[in-house]
């Protein structure tokens, strides 16, 4: 439905060029439109705000199978309510013994060993959450790490494995982004360092936790690109997706200049932003951009175009 009125507000803007002049202030391309004209198109601008953009480095990120980290989880909790229990038995047979008579003893020191047992039970599997999933998992408290499985499997929530070559911007890392399509980013917090390896690009690796509505794009096994967040940020604009407009291989956005004209202006080494893309020359906070109306201003930019 969006693309058909789309084509219809292309149209439109073919046939409106005939009824008021046609404009160009750059190289790049634009088209004076009037009043009426930009109503007919539905034309809207926005002023664009100030934002700032972390350096990045590249890396590469494969989401983790989630089921291995629940069975440890449950095996973990089944053993810490057994060890709890073995406990409170040592504690009675211990107060039993008091009374004296072999079998109180006895049966003192089986319940002691048997608390033993459970309680080393609880510390190796504490310690398998450390060296299968890292430091980060390790750390949580119960109540913690049995909200992240919960999430996990309601699909809320995923585990990303994130590597770069020869651990480059992993050290300090806290945030990263990953690519879900071509112009599209979610968000993710570092836990800690992996432990498993990524051999081929000689990266450690981190696990990092992605959470919200996307998390369930983040298929298992599924590998894509990412960005870890690094050094100080840069300022800049953000450009909204509906603002732009692809064109001869490259993207572009309209701003407004005074009521009527529209300059077409390329986006300069953008980069993905949750909702757009993130420029930090080339546009300055304040600047009137167009966000609907973009596909009849295009029309109409390439109709004044042809008749120059």
């Amino acid at each position: 439905m969006k693309t058909r009125i789309q084509i219809l507000r292309a149209v439109l803007a073919l046939s409106v060029m005939a009824t008021g002049p046609a404009w160009s202030a750059a190289a790049s391309g634009g088209v004076t439109l009037s009043g009426a004209q930009q109503k007919t198109l539905g034309v809207k601008t926005e002023p664009l705000a100030a934002g700032q953009h972390k350096a990045q480095v590249d890396a590469f990120a494969k989401v983790l199978d989630p089921g291995p980290l629940a069975q440890l989880n449950s095996d973990l909790l089944t053993a810490v309510a057994a060890a709890e229990a073995s406990r409170a038995e040592a504690v009675r047979a211990k107060t039993l013994a008091t009374t004296g008579g072999a079998l109180a003893r006895k049966d003192q020191e089986a319940a002691e060993a048997q608390a033993k047992s459970d309680a080393l039970k609880v510390e190796i599997l504490r310690q398998r959450l450390g060296l299968e999933w890292g430091p980060g998992v390790a750390r949580m408290s119960e109540a913690r790490r049995q909200a992240l499985v919960s999430a996990l499997s309601k699909g809320v929530a995923a585990l990303v494995h994130v590597d770069t070559p020869s651990n480059a911007g992993q050290a300090g890392a806290r945030t990263v982004k990953i690519d879900v399509s071509a112009d599209t980013s979610v968000g993710g917090v570092v836990l800690g360092p992996a432990r498993a390896a990524e051999p081929r690009l000689q990266s450690s690796g981190l696990i990092v936790e992605v959470t919200g509505p996307s998390a369930i794009l983040l298929s298992v096994g599924l590998t894509q690109s990412a960005h870890i967040d690094t050094g100080s940020p840069k300022s800049g604009v953000v450009i909204k997706k509906e603002s732009v407009v692809r064109y001869q291989g490259s993207l572009w956005a309209y701003v407004r200049h005074g009521d009527a004209q529209f300059e077409r202006r390329l986006l300069q080494d953008e980069l993905p932003e949750d909702g757009g893309y993130f420029v930090a020359k080339g546009f300055a906070p304040g600047e009137q951009v167009a966000v609907s109306g973009v596909a009849g201003l295009f029309a109409a930019d390439l109709a004044a175009g042809q008749a120059r």
